[in-house]
C-alpha cells in the first residue's frame, strides 16, 4: 500500500508545506530518491529539517506528496486534452505536441522514477497513470473512432497504434534531451513524422 499523503498540520504554515513540495521535487529529481537526503531538502526550501517531519512525519511521506501533487487526481501535471475535429492528422499532431510538452517538463521526475523503479513500483503506478495513460486514452479514442468510420485499414489495431504513438513521442524528448546529441531536424518536424508515419502505413489507399 503506497503511505498516506500528509496534510500540513497545525503547528507549521502552508508556506513552509509548499516550500518543501517544491524543493524535494528539485531534489529528488537532481539526486534521485535513494540520494536525496531530508536535510538537504529542507535545505533547499530553507526550512528547519524539524519541520519537515512534523509535515511529512518522513522522507518517503514527503516523496508520496510530491507525487501526489504531480501525477495523482486534480495533479498540477494533468494534462489538457485537446478536442478532436473532423481532421485525423490535425488530431494526432496536436495530441503528439501536448504529450511532448507534457513530458519535457516532468522529465527529470519521471526519469528519477524510472531509474528506481523496483523500490517504488506503487508511485511508477501513479506516475503511469497520471502522465500517460490520458493521452494514451485519447489516441485510442481518436484511431478507434477512425477505424470505425472507415479510415483506417481493418486489419490495424487502435491499441498497437497508440502504443506506438507514445513510444515514439517520448523517445523524441529523451533524445532531445540527451547532451551532446545533435538532431538536424526540430521538434515539430519530428512530431509530423511521426504522425505521417503512422497514418501511411495504417489509413485505407485512396
Amino acid at each position: 500500500m503506497p503511505p498516506e499523503i500528509p496534510t500540513p498540520s497545525t503547528a507549521a504554515p502552508s508556506c513552509a508545506h509548499d516550500r518543501l513540495l517544491a524543493a524535494a521535487a528539485k531534489v529528488f529529481a537532481r539526486d534521485g530518491i535513494a540520494g536525496a537526503t531530508t536535510r538537504e531538502i529542507a535545505r533547499e526550501a530553507d526550512v528547519n529539517e524539524v519541520t519537515l517531519f512534523r509535515i511529512f512525519k518522513s522522507k518517503e511521506g514527503l516523496l508520496a506528496a510530491v507525487i501526489g501533487q504531480q501525477f495523482g487526481d486534480g495533479a498540477i501535471a494533468r494534462p489538457e486534452i485537446p478536442q478532436p475535429t473532423n481532421d485525423l492528422r490535425h488530431d494526432l499532431v496536436a495530441l503528439a505536441e501536448t504529450y511532448d510538452r507534457l513530458i519535457d517538463k516532468n522529465l527529470p521526475l519521471v526519469r528519477t522514477m524510472i531509474g528506481e523503479i523496483q523500490r517504488h513500483q506503487e508511485h511508477e503506478g501513479q506516475v503511469f497513470r497520471g502522465l500517460f495513460v490520458p493521452i494514451k486514452e485519447a489516441v485510442l479514442a481518436r484511431m478507434q473512432s477512425a477505424h470505425d468510420a472507415g479510415e483506417l485499414r481493418p486489419e490495424m489495431d487502435p491499441h498497437i497504434i497508440a502504443d506506438l504513438f507514445g513510444s515514439m513521442v517520448f523517445m523524441g524528448v529523451l533524445r532531445r534531451n540527451t547532451p551532446h546529441l545533435q538532431r538536424p531536424y526540430s521538434s515539430d518536424d519530428y512530431l509530423r513524422h511521426i504522425v505521417d508515419l503512422i497514418l501511411a502505413g495504417a489509413t485505407q489507399r485512396r
